[in-house]
This record gives structure tokens, sequence and C-alpha cells, in this order.
């Protein structure tokens, strides 16, 4: 092992800091819970405040995102609640520090100048606090609007990706045109798929209609694929009906986001319905629901994704599919009423793109479901994946959490709490490490035993590096923040001496 140079070695209010112990009870900062009322339907209430530390969303309704964070003690969040979203309640905040100065801009699309501070507004509500809406866009557009300057180029197709914004007048679609791809979680905002009249069919072939192996009404669909036959004995297979024209008017359909794998699905006012049955090749691995109020669920069967709740006539669905999508072939969306009918949406893939994607460890998306993503290297990364090796590793789940004999800690090391790190005693031979911190690092040390402080490498909000050869020592981390810790995870990587994982992943006390 070798030390590091002076010019390597962390600053001095980290140095002093190695005789030091960790402090596992979290940040001293007073906690209060804010409750902020929600904005009109397709409308942004944005709350500014002073004397503020940290926010945390403690609750926020379903389908409402909560967007913002805190700069130099000034806390700006953003309330976004789309149309169609019907929801009640308020969204309660956790905020420590002295708040003062409350004032929130109700209806922030509105504009007209009325932020109190605006430099970096546009970057706290670039940050997604809660909810499903891609917000990065937004956040320009909210910072023009609140600070009387002109709104960004593509200020419009912003808001109506995100269903914000006066509803548009409705038209027909453009012959040929397909619906645009969907805001990430949201609706569909463009021409819908059309609902297709069966045509008349030529006499089918032996055995009943809904079990003979033909698509006897030439929609693509076969016996039980096919929403028009109730079951095998069924004795027709057009028993859909057709959508209501709001319906195909509202850019209702499916659209691929950024991801070959994943379907965003809009239904919006399409008369109520209690089940929902997408049907896209080459099958439904994973969905989600979102309908603005509580009872729904997603899960899959048979490769579909079925939603189903209490009757609703708005909601977005979510899919992921066992492989990239199959862009030949169209998207089968079935609505099942209260009254036992069944209303069929089907159309081709707004946007659909063949081809790879990116690998699982850079391409934003959480692939193995267990709340952090991609590599702590890659682009944009900042609660990233133990289980990634490096940006081009094709899979997030090779890390596996520390067991009991190896005595990991997580907390800060200064009473003002803006000095965070770990320590792992017990882990066996190690080659390396890195840690997520609670906030922004600004300089990152680590030593072995009672050995000197060396340096580390700082990326965002994580610190690491690797050993010259593995260690056996104690292990400590610290890494210093550009402003008290809040309340994100904290999470000590582990690189091992046969290079295998572990990792152990923790809040702050009280947090």
């Amino acid at each position: 092992m070798t030390v590091a140079s002076p010019a390597m070695l962390p600053a001095l209010r980290l140095l002093f800091l190695t005789l030091g112990v960790l402090l596992i009870s979290g940040s001293a900062a007073h906690a209060a819970t804010k409750s902020l009322p929600l904005p009109a339907e397709g409308q942004v209430a944005v709350t500014f405040a002073g004397g503020v530390k940290s926010v945390k969303v403690k609750s926020a309704p379903a389908g409402v995102t909560v967007a913002g964070g805190v700069k130099g003690d000034k806390l700006a969040v953003a309330v976004v609640r789309p149309r169609g979203v019907a929801a009640g309640g308020k969204v309660v905040l956790t905020l420590k520090g002295k708040v003062t100065g409350l004032k929130t801009v109700a209806a922030a699309l509105d504009g007209g100048g009325k932020a109190p501070a605006c430099s970096g507004l546009d970057k706290r509500l670039a940050k997604r606090l809660a909810g499903k809406a891609d917000v990065k866009g937004l956040a320009g557009v909210l910072a023009a609007k609140l600070c009387g300057k002109p709104a960004p180029a593509d200020a419009a197709a912003v808001l109506t990706q995100l269903g914000l914004g006066a509803a548009p007048a409705p038209a027909p679609p453009a012959p040929g045109a397909g619906p645009a791809a969907p805001a990430t979680g949201g609706r569909i905002a463009a021409p819908p798929a059309r609902s297709t009249p069966a045509p008349t069919p030529t006499p089918p072939p032996p055995g009943k209609p809904c079990a003979n192996g033909a698509d006897d009404d030439r929609d693509g669909q076969v016996d039980a694929e096919d929403p028009g036959c109730a079951d095998g004995n069924d004795a027709s297979e057009t028993g859909e009906v057709d959508v209501s024209a709001e319906c195909l008017q509202n850019g209702s359909g499916a659209g691929m986001g950024e991801s070959t794998k994943g379907l965003g699905v809009g239904i919006n006012r399409c008369g109520q319905f209690t089940k929902v049955r997408v049907d896209a090749a080459p099958g439904v691995a994973a969905c989600e629901v979102f309908t603005g109020g509580p009872g729904w669920t997603c899960t899959t069967s048979g490769g579909y994704g079925v939603a189903t709740g209490p009757a609703v006539d708005t909601a977005d669905m979510n899919l992921t599919l066992t492989g990239p999508a199959s862009c030949a072939r169209k998207v089968t969306i079935a609505l099942y009423r209260p009254g036992g009918e069944v209303a069929e949406l089907y159309g081709p893939i707004a946007r659909c793109k063949t081809g790879s994607d990116a690998p699982a460890c850079s391409n934003g998306v959480d692939d193995d479901g267990d709340g952090m993503v991609d590599d702590h290297f890659a682009d944009a990364a900042v609660d990233p994946d133990p289980g990634c090796t490096s940006t081009t590793d094709t899979s997030e789940s090779s890390e596996v959490l520390a067991p009991a004999s190896c005595k990991i800690a997580l907390g800060l090391w200064n009473d003002e709490g803006d000095i965070a790190g770990a320590t792992a005693e017990g882990c066996g031979g190690l080659r390396g490490f890195w840690f997520r911190a609670p906030g922004t690092v600004t300089e990152c040390g680590h030593r072995f035993g009672a050995g000197a402080l060396l340096g580390c490498e700082k990326v965002r909000q994580t610190g690491g590096t690797m050993f010259d050869g593995p260690s056996f020592d104690t292990l400590s981390v610290y890494t210093a923040l550009d402003a008290p810790a809040d309340c994100r995870p904290m999470t000590l990587t582990l690189i091992r001496e046969d290079y295998s994982v572990w990792y152990y992943r923790a809040k702050l006390e009280g947090c």
C-alpha cells in the first residue's frame, strides 16, 4: 500500500477526523413536516422557503410527482399534477432546518416572474423526489416561467408529453400517423391507435371459433388471445365493442420510451373499465398501473400484462417486455367493462425501434428492481448499483449483502452532519471500495486501522478507489459533503479479494 502524495490527500477538514468516532445518530438538524395542497389538474405548484437543510417526501397522492431540492439553504419544490389525475389529499414534506418564508405559487405554468430566487432554480427542480414523471425537461420550463424569462423552444412538447397545461382540442388523427412516444410513466400524448372494425369473415374451419386455432374474424388474434372470446366454448371471436371517439382522440395507445423492452400505455377517457389486458410481443415480464386512485394492481399472466381494480375511465401502464419489442406486431389493449362488455384498442407501437439496449449498468434503468441504478461511473448515476463492476457490465444483480461477520457501520463523522462515511471490520481481504454518500461529495479519504489517511476518487455522490493489493485491516471511509447530509440511502460496496462484491445499505437514524 502506498501513501498518497500531499497533492492527493483530502483537505484538512478530513484529516482532523481520523481519530474520530462514526456517529450513527444522524444529523442534529431540526425536522418538521409541511403539508402542500395539490394544484389544479394540468398545473404545477412550486413552493419556496429559506433556512432549509434538506427535504424528503413523507407522502404524496398516487399519480402526483414531486421534484425539487435545497441549495444554499434555499428550498424549491414542485408538485406536478397531470390532467386526468383525480387525486385527493396533500403532499407532506419532511424539512430539516429552521424553515422561513414559506411561499407557494399555486399555478406556476401561468408564469409571472414569481420566484424569490432564480439562481440554479432549474437544477433544483430537475431532481425527482417522488412519483413517476420525467421532470428534467419540465424544470427548465418552470424556471423560465417563474423567473420571467422566455420559455425553452420545446416547452409546448414537454408540457404535452407530461399531460400539463390546457387540454388540447380534440382533433382526428392524421391519416397513417401513429401516436408519439410516451413520457416515462405517463400518458400518451399524440394521435392514437385506431379501433379496427372486424371485416366480414370467411367461412371458419371446423370447430368452435374460439377453440379452432384459426383467426376467424381476421383481427390478428386467435382463440383465447382474442378479447372477443369469453372462453373456448364461445361461438364467436367478434364480441369486442368499439371504444368512444373521445378515447381515440385523447391519445390512447402504446408507445416505446428509451428502452426497446419498455412500453408505456395510455388509456384516456375510454369509458368505465375494471380490467385491462395488454398483449404485446414477445410478452410482458412485469407491469405497473397508475389510475390516480387506490385499489389497482398489475400482474403478468400468460405473457399478458393484466391490471384490475375499481371502475375507472383513465389509466397509465408501464410494461417491461421479456425481450425487445416486436415492431411488426400491433399491440392489443382490451378493456373489460363492469357490465361484461369488452372494448379493444388495436394499433402499432409508437416510435418503435429495434436493436440492442445499452448495457444494464449504463442504461438508466433499475434492471434488477433493487432501487439502485447503473455503475457509479455511468453518466448521471446518482444511486449506483453494487452489482455493476463497470459501465459495460450486462447485469446489475451480481452483488451479495455483507454477512454478519463483516461488521459495517454507516453514519456521520461530525456533529455538523457534513462529513459522512463508514467502517468495515472483519470483512476479509479487500481490493477496493466505493461509498454512496447522503449528499454530493467534495472530498474523499480512507485509511486502514490506525494508518495514514489516503486519498480516493469522488464521482458525484460517491467516493472510492481500488487498492494496490488486498488489505485485511479495518477500513474507514470519509466523505466531505457540500451541505449537511440528507435522508438519501448510503451504500458501502466492498470489492473482495476474489473480486466478488459485498455491500451494505442504510439511511441515517431518524430518516
